[in-house]
């Protein structure tokens, strides 16, 4: 039997980030945090390097509720997950055609439980790909003031970030030079042009000297 060693890592948190005023917060990643401030800064440092953001939420991965439509179907009983009365988040994954699997939360619901969020979110939105819920007790939030906003997300804010493609070519490519003649045909070699060394080296044997 095989026995593996006992997880010590942080707690799990995910993170959601807003962009901009009136955007809706995504889903971007997680990170391990040993509470709720560590969670938000740590979010913050691996999250909002570059793009702009005004917002950052951060949930406990065990406050979590997932399901996709196949879960559902294997397993009903997680439609009746129990837990706190109260308002819950939920969130939509709906494409697999993003590289990064982000969830735009869509709104909230009143629910007696996970479960009921989830079943109220599978019919109000039953083309998603993934829904989520999660209490919006759980959640652990930076302060909309704008002194907060200014001090954790200006540095992003001023950074540019550029595609890969934004950036020129410096000089040729070396297919074009090596067609062109112009590339030494080796390593140790002395330069030359075309087939014509430019200079010898000091080390080449000396030419006999005629008498």
């Amino acid at each position: 039997m095989t026995t593996f060693p006992p997880d010590t890592q942080w707690p799990c948190w995910e993170v959601f980030k807003q962009d901009a005023p009136n955007r809706p917060y995504q889903a971007v990643g997680s990170v391990h945090a040993g509470d709720p401030n560590h969670a938000l800064l740590t979010a913050r440092n691996v999250f909002v390097r570059r793009p702009s953001a005004v917002s950052l939420w951060c949930v406990r991965e065990s406050d979590i509720l997932t399901a996709t439509p196949e879960e559902i179907v294997a397993r009903p009983e997680v439609l009746e997950t129990s837990g706190e009365t109260g308002t819950y988040h939920a969130g939509l994954k709906r494409t697999h055609k993003r590289s990064m699997t982000f969830v735009d939360l869509v709104g909230t619901v009143e629910a007696s439980g996970p479960g009921d969020a989830l079943r109220q979110a599978r019919e109000q939105h039953p083309d998603a790909l993934t829904w989520l819920v999660f209490p919006e007790c759980a959640v652990v939030r930076t302060d909309d003031d704008p002194g907060t906003v200014e001090s954790w997300f200006a540095p992003a804010k001023d950074k540019t970030y550029k595609q890969q493609q934004f950036y020129g070519v410096i000089g040729k490519h070396v297919g074009e030079l090596k067609r062109e003649g112009r590339m030494p045909q080796r390593v140790n070699e002395e330069p030359h042009v075309g087939d014509q060394k430019v200079y010898s080296h000091p080390h080449d044997k000396a030419p006999k000297v005629q008498r």
